[in-house]
């Protein structure tokens, strides 16, 4: 896939995480990272290294998200945080997240009441087998639960009698355990819980769906006729109004305008316009809310870094044109919330490659599925064990992930931004 408008990934590496309130929508996204963000706690040390990546492309989807009026959470070590490497963060949306051991207690409390004085919030984890300075546990406007390995939420819910704090639980592993949590008084949740697809018995791909799945079939033919394809983008207003959108957004950094279908064909070729399309087709299908929006952000970034490391490596002679179709549908069932084996059968994909989106037993691409996996859910010392069994540097992997996020995050922020296309209006083949 083409490389145009998508480069400039952070020279610190770091991840976004979205987070969620109790409606499904967007709160924000918890930030993790720093120059070597391969440890137990991924935190930022000082101004240098958030600003850094704060300015960087890969920050474009947090920057929007902030214009819309969410937060941006940042975790701290008391080091970091005491050299005041917070007020990097936009005070009106920052959330400072304290976390680790406490050796300066009056410091760091004086600190804490000065950040929030200057307009941001103050997060502190809770629950079993977390540190607690009571002081800094009061000053906090929200309280982080650890929903893998905290135990019984119910005491820190108990606590909060009154919802003086905001409860925050992470690594919220499945569906079933965000509606508990919900129930007992959480308001924000992260974790991997919206990749799980939630399944009805009675849903099906809707009409507006099944057409996505048709351009999708014309689009992957061997040798697609140029204007026959030029006719069906332009006849779907939604989707040929998003690609001519992003084609000519600055993140595109085309010379020149381009004023119709067929003209981007002639100018970029049918194999980019096809990469570019199957990335517009799968934003349209994620309209139906944040969580959908972000899995399909997700999406696109699997497909780049897929992508980027078996180009880089040649990893087992793969095709990278295939892995990055595997990573861009690899979330459809999520997304559309149907069981993948009904949405594979929809795909226009060869066996092997359905194979592996319904993760059957023997999947050869499994392991860079799970290389993605472990970038998106900060899971770093899974992601350097993984590495070192598959015989890739670790380095390498971090600058294939920022700009595979830059990536994904340049091309989300363009359908975000762009106007509805005018009612009835026909884009020009």
């Amino acid at each position: 896939m083409s490389d145009n408008g998508q480069s400039g990934a952070s020279p610190f590496f770091f991840t976004k995480q979205a987070l969620f309130d109790v409606k499904r929508k967007l709160w924000g996204y918890e930030i993790q990272g720093g120059a070597d963000a391969c440890s137990a706690l991924a935190c930022f040390a000082d101004q240098e290294h958030l600003a850094g990546s704060l300015a960087s492309t890969s920050y474009m989807g947090v920057q929007s998200a902030v214009e819309r009026g969410k937060k941006v959470a940042v975790p701290f070590e008391e080091a970091g945080f005491l050299a005041q490497a917070p007020y990097a963060l936009p005070p009106a949306h920052g959330v400072v997240k304290f976390v680790g051991q406490v050796s300066r207690p009056k410091e760091v409390v004086e600190l804490a009441a000065r950040l929030r004085a200057d307009g941001y919030s103050l997060a502190v984890d809770v629950g079993a087998g977390h540190p607690e300075l009571a002081e800094l546990a009061a000053l906090a406007d929200v309280w982080c639960f650890d929903a893998a390995c905290d135990g019984d939420p119910a005491p820190v819910a108990a606590r909060n009698k009154g919802g003086k704090a905001l409860l925050w639980a992470s690594r919220v592993g499945s569906l079933d355990t965000f509606e508990k949590l919900k129930a007992a008084g959480f308001a924000v949740f992260q974790g991997r819980f919206f990749k799980e697809p939630e399944l009805v018995s009675e849903r099906k791909l809707t009409s507006h769906q099944m057409s996505r799945f048709q351009l999708l079939r014309l689009i992957e033919s061997e040798d697609p006729d140029v204007d026959a394809l030029a006719e069906a983008i332009s006849a779907d207003v939604s989707v040929s109004f998003r690609l001519l959108s992003y084609l000519n957004s600055a993140a595109f950094g085309l010379p020149q305008k381009i004023q119709s279908i067929k003209q981007a064909i002639m100018i970029l070729g049918s194999i980019k316009i096809r990469n570019w399309l199957r990335a517009v087709l799968l934003a349209d299908m994620a309209q139906g809310g944040d969580m959908p929006r972000e899995l399909a952000e997700l999406s696109l970034q699997r497909a780049r870094l897929m992508e980027l490391v078996t180009t880089r490596y040649d990893f087992w002679d793969f095709n990278p044109g295939t892995l990055f179709l595997l990573g861009l549908f690899s979330l459809l069932d999520a997304i559309l919330g149907l069981p993948m084996r009904q949405v594979a059968e929809h795909l226009p994909l060869d066996e092997k490659l359905k194979s592996a989106l319904r993760r059957d037993a023997q999947n050869e691409y499994q392991p860079l599925l799970d290389l993605a996996e472990c970038i998106e859910d900060a899971d770093w010392p899974r992601l350097a064990d993984l590495t070192r069994q598959l015989g890739l540097e670790l380095d390498a992997i971090k600058v294939c992930a920022s700009e595979a996020m830059a990536y994904s995050s340049g091309f989300f922020a363009t359908q975000t931004d762009a106007p509805a296309p005018p009612a009835g209006k026909k884009v020009r083949q």
